[in-house]
């Protein structure tokens, strides 16, 4: 900042608009913190924040919001109460600051990797969809939306806490890796603003097992369905190797033909797209994130949580996140197909 703002002669205004145009993905600075800076600089020959005793309470003087937003500059992760402490501020003051200075607690994104070969694959389901959408509102209620999903007595990832102090969102990502203990394989289905489930599945799944799903235990979850959404019903699901057997597609082929959205169907779906799908993007966090407020004690305990925390779930709750799949295959198309969620 102090370079640009002297290559600048000392013209803050213009310090500003250069530094925004040389750092877009940084925070971006008013030319009174260029000028401040700068005094700073002269007046005590330190740019570092200064360091202000424990628990010495300070009004928000313009010291002290320098201080805020150099230590969110120098470490974008620090929490509001680290800020404080350090800086013997209230968090009151601390939160004031930022927000007035247009910086906001983006949070962690996990998200799948995509291959090269991913983004076409992608933009040709989003139009597809979304031309299937213009000739019927109704279309994405008329889809099955399925998918299984691991809940393990490790439990997750907590995201609440993490956070990077960014006036623009920095895109941060992390990769995790799972090991559990035990675990359960639960599959659930959203069609018509309702939610089909939970199967739990004993052993691994395959596709001997998931065509007796197919058989035995889908029909009776589907009572509850109108008639006329069964018979206008499209059937999706991703291509793990389970979806993808002999056996099973001929299956599904017969149960609904020429409208199964899957690998190797008229209609595939695009590999590792979790981010377009209702099941991902909203049920298992949703699910999870009640499930796991306290850590479960036993397989039936964790399969009860499951099945009360469904129960919980409003129509006009799953029904937003079901109708909110088409501002993401927008916006994965305004993307190139490539990740969104960010955006």
């Amino acid at each position: 900042m102090l370079r640009i703002y002297f290559q600048c002669f000392e013209n803050a205004a213009i310090a500003s608009r250069q530094y925004a145009m040389q750092y877009p993905q940084r925070s971006h600075f008013s030319r009174k913190v260029f000028s401040r800076l700068a005094r700073r600089l002269r007046e005590t020959g330190n740019v570092q924040p200064i360091q202000v005793p424990r628990r010495i309470r300070r009004t928000r003087i313009e010291e002290n919001i320098i201080n805020v937003l150099a230590y969110v500059q120098y470490d974008p992760t620090l929490s509001t109460r680290n800020i404080s402490n350090d800086l013997g501020l209230p968090r009151t003051i601390v939160h004031e600051i930022l927000q007035e200075n247009k910086m906001h607690p983006y949070h962690i994104v996990l998200h799948q990797a995509l291959k090269d070969t991913d983004y076409d694959n992608r933009l040709n389901h989003c139009h597809w969809v979304l031309n299937m959408i213009r000739e019927n509102p109704n279309f994405l209620s008329l889809i099955l939306w399925t998918d299984e999903a691991t809940f393990s007595s490790a439990g997750g990832v907590n995201l609440h806490n993490m956070h990077y102090w960014s006036e623009q969102n920095p895109h941060w990502m992390r990769q995790v890796e799972h090991q559990n203990r035990w675990s359960l394989n639960v599959w659930c289905g959203i069609v018509e603003g309702k939610i089909l489930g939970p199967h739990f599945f004993d052993q691994t799944l395959n596709g001997e097992r998931f065509l007796e799903f197919l058989n035995v235990f889908l029909p009776p979850l589907l009572e509850d369905v109108s008639l006329e959404t069964r018979r206008n019903m499209w059937f999706q699901l991703d291509g793990c190797p389970a979806h993808y057997n002999r056996n099973v597609r001929e299956h599904l082929d017969e149960q609904y033909p020429n409208r199964i959205i899957g690998r190797g169907s008229l209609f595939p779906w695009p590999a590792r797209s979790p981010d377009l799908t209702c099941l991902d993007f909203y049920l298992w966090g949703r699910l999870k994130d009640m499930v796991f407020q306290e850590k479960p004690t036993t397989r039936e305990n964790m399969m009860e949580r499951i099945r009360n925390a469904i129960r919980s779930l409003s129509r006009a709750e799953i029904e937003a996140a079901v109708f909110s799949t088409a501002t993401r295959l927008n916006k994965c198309i305004e993307n190139d197909g490539r990740h969104f969620e960010h955006l």
